[in-house]
């Protein structure tokens, strides 16, 4: 070869080489170039990007001594062992028989894989060459047969005798739970697979001072133990509220997809234990009839939780002269107080809380109340305030329409304005606009019907003149106001209080109070009073100061 052939083969090969470069370079397979790092036969990169020149052609001259020390190294686990095993020597070679095979012959462990050792596939390979070591695996290969045989039988034989837990404790009319526990006990012992025997069982079912405590620490719904009575629900709850049994504890029940509720357990015990209180009635409380009252009602009155908020709720109303609203969310179970407010704006949510916190019946439904900051209750103050006689007026336009040439603008072409406390119409207009509407859609009205209508100019004192001195109420928060700014401006006339906001309770950017595009300048006005008044009675059962509520009544 020439000087100048060397010069540009040399130029070829590059002076920094990756691993695959370094694979293809040394006649190997890439994963060996893996295996062989971590098995330390191939050095650390010793520039960033790959080996360098100089350490790529030293590696090459001990391409065999790698591929030798790989092929030493090379390991499987027990399974792939098994399979490797069975393949050559056509035994039926199991992953159970791989380590003791280990321990009895050459097969060393050169590694690990998540915690488990890693065979040498060269011994394996050696072993299915060797007769003794065939005889050996044979050997191995019968005794676990064996043992699985006997394993077997023993099993088959054991479930004959015994019962799982949830079969064993219907033998004893027990229920499961209750049979583990007296398992925990030491009465009795599981076996094999956590069946119970039979001869355990039954002896178990003969000590009747054992069955008899375990049925009377069974814990109890309340419907449970009204049937263990033979007594309705309510007269049950007549029981309860008398003071002659206690919940041994509480569970929580689902209802429905977000409420849950928290159910009482009773003790078996204690419910028999009621046969025997003096002076009960039971049989008479037997022979009530569906829909009669309990004879068990003279020694208690249930008080139900609905029953305690409503009356708190009341006992508020009286104590600070306000309404008070109480109600009840059946989709979630929870309870929501909120109230009207007095003169001082009072009382506050603060005052509301503490005066439940001290409340000894109340206080116990304190987590299933919401106290105040009620959306429903804002909204019922502020529409009150609306409706209060001399205070605001309803005001709803209909317009010409969106614009469909440079000569049009959107005019008003109807206007009502009513009187929110009384529903009185102070105002029910059209309007004349500048420009004819043309094929403009506009509710229905054409041009014909606005033949004989006012001009802007013209309505304009009457709208002045209704709603001064009113808070007013549109039904399109500020679009009324900006096409009462527009056509006044248009008219060369003075808006005067209409163009204050203060003038306005909604305005740009604020929800309406019930869609009223389309309608009727007159029927949005109705709409809009018919909605704040169903807004005004808030949600839930009202409860009014003592006084009103009999002033009320009286009227």
């Amino acid at each position: 070869m020439s000087e100048e052939v060397a010069v540009a083969a040399e130029k070829v090969r590059p002076k920094v080489v990756n691993g695959t470069q370094l694979a293809a370079e040394l006649g190997v397979e890439p994963w060996m170039v893996t295996r062989a790092q971590e098995l330390g036969l191939i050095p650390p990169r010793d520039k960033s990007k790959g080996w360098s020149r100089e350490a790529a052609d030293a590696l090459a001259l001990r391409v065999e001594e790698i591929r030798e020390g790989i092929a030493d190294r090379e390991g499987y686990g027990a399974r792939r062992t098994a399979e490797l095993l069975a393949e050559l020597t056509g035994l039926a070679v199991e992953s159970a028989d791989v380590e003791p095979l280990a321990e009895k012959a050459k097969l060393r462990v050169v590694g690990e894989y998540k915690g488990w050792d890693l065979y040498s596939a060269r011994d394996a390979r050696a072993l299915a060459e060797s007769e003794d070591a065939k005889a050996l695996m044979t050997e191995l290969i019968t005794a676990r047969q064996e043992a699985k045989a006997r394993s077997e039988a023993e099993w088959t034989a054991w479930v004959e005798v015994s019962l799982p837990p949830d079969e064993a404790a219907g033998r004893l009319g027990w229920k499961t739970a209750e049979l583990k526990q007296v398992a925990q006990d030491g009465r009795i012992s599981a076996g094999r697979g956590g069946r119970f025997a039979v001869e355990d069982l039954d002896v178990l079912a003969a000590d009747e001072e054992l069955c008899e405590r375990v049925t009377g620490d069974r814990l109890i719904r309340a419907d449970e133990a009204a049937g263990l009575l033979e007594i309705r629900h309510t007269d049950w709850q007549h029981v309860v509220a008398a003071g002659w049994i206690t919940p041994a504890t509480h569970t929580e029940a689902q209802v429905g997809r977000r409420r849950w509720i928290e159910v009482p357990l009773f003790r078996t015990r204690d419910v028999e234990g009621l046969r025997d209180l003096p002076g009960v009635p039971w049989e008479e409380v037997r022979a009530v009839r569906p829909g009669e009252p309990s004879p068990l009602r003279e020694y208690s009155r249930v008080t139900t939780r609905a029953e305690v908020i409503h009356a708190f709720a009341a006992a508020l109303s009286d104590r600070h002269q306000v309404e008070v609203w109480a109600y009840h969310d059946d989709l979630t179970g929870a309870w929501a107080l909120d109230w009207a407010r007095d003169d001082q704006g009072g009382p506050t949510r603060e005052q509301v809380a503490a005066e439940l916190r001290d409340d000894q019946q109340a206080a116990r439904y304190r987590a299933d109340i919401t106290v105040g900051g009620t959306r429903w209750g804002q909204r019922a103050r502020h529409a009150r305030e609306i409706l209060t006689a001399d205070t605001a007026v309803l005001l709803c336009t209909r317009s010409s329409g969106q614009p469909t040439s440079d000569t049009e603008t959107t005019e008003i072409i109807e206007i009502a304005v009513v009187d929110a406390s009384t529903g009185k119409v102070l105002l029910d207009r059209r309007v004349k606009p500048s420009v004819p509407l043309g094929e403009r859609y506009a509710g229905g009205i054409s041009d014909e019907d606005l033949a004989g209508a006012s001009p802007w100019e013209r309505v304009l004192v009457r709208v002045r003149d209704v709603t001064r001195g009113r808070l007013i109420v549109p039904g399109r928060p500020g679009e009324d106001q900006k096409l009462i700014a527009a056509d006044t401006a248009r008219a060369g006339k003075r808006p005067m209080h209409l163009a204050a906001d203060e003038s306005w309770a909604l305005r740009e950017g604020d929800d309406p109070v019930t869609p009223v595009r389309g309608l009727p300048a007159v029927k949005g006005c109705e709409y809009v009073r018919e909605e704040l008044l169903r807004r005004s009675r808030a949600r839930g059962r009202a409860h009014l100061p003592e006084a009103a509520a009999r002033q009320k009544v009286t009227r």
